[in-house]
């Protein structure tokens, strides 16, 4: 079953800091990894062969996997641990920004430019490959135990945010639509912060959970249309 919903609600961005030891380097190739967004819900019958997809693509080290799980469906059974009202109206964004009427799961955006129903491998793989490579964003990590930094140099007409994302996480749903079902879930999106904003070179430190598994974060550029024009994955 998909929801198919239309709520607002507001996406918190920001926050600054210092460095305490050397940068990595987020890739030396000439393009970044294009960004697919899943918007999933475990409380969603339909969500987990989308979740299994992402799952799958996240293994191209071109692509750069998100999920992010929306709160919509939580009032019927089952409340999604991961989802947040931002990824809610991070996917109404989308939606205006795309023409699109209504939000529902699972939906995949591809490179901020066009929306898919999340299990349809064919259609995303055919999106990936017509889509233009988004360029390599000059970007940098320092990582450590309980937080990151990160710095970024946006291009003229983006703002560039980074997606903390945690590696994978399977969870034992009780009651809902997926009731008895034990269901994997991965990169889940943790943190949304903007980096730097249009034309400008920016640095923003996160605070990490410890209990978070496997962090990994992709820093990237999106434009007032909501196209990704550049991007970078920071490996832990």
């Amino acid at each position: 079953m998909r929801a198919v919903l239309s709520i607002v609600v507001p996406l918190l961005l920001g926050a600054c800091a210092t460095s305490e030891a050397d940068p990595a380097p987020a890739s030396t190739t000439k393009t970044g990894p294009v960004v697919l967004e899943l918007f999933t819900s475990q409380g969603c019958s339909s969500c987990p062969p989308a979740d299994r997809l992402l799952a799958k693509l996240g293994q191209d080290t071109e692509l750069a996997p998100l999920a992010f799980h929306v709160d919509y469906w939580n009032g019927l059974g089952w409340a999604d641990p991961y989802s947040t009202p931002a990824w809610t109206e991070r996917q109404h964004q989308y939606a205006r920004a795309l023409g699109d009427t209504r939000v529902y799961t699972p939906e995949l955006v591809v490179g901020g430019a066009v929306g898919m129903l999340g299990s349809d491998a064919a259609q995303a793989r055919r999106a990936i490959a017509s889509l233009p490579r988004p360029a390599l964003l000059p970007a940098t990590a320092i990582w450590s135990k309980d937080k990151v930094e990160i710095t970024a140099t946006a291009p003229a007409n983006a703002d560039v945010v980074v997606a903390i994302w945690e590696a994978e996480r399977t969870v034992k749903v009780p009651r809902g639509e997926n009731a008895g079902a034990t269901l994997t879930n991965t990169r889940i999106v943790r943190k949304l912060e903007r980096v730097a904003t249009a034309g400008h070179r920016g640095t923003v430190t996160i605070a990490l959970d410890p209990a978070w598994k496997a962090t990994g974060a992709v820093a990237f550029a999106q434009g007032a249309d909501r196209r990704i024009v550049a991007s970078a994955l920071l490996p832990r």
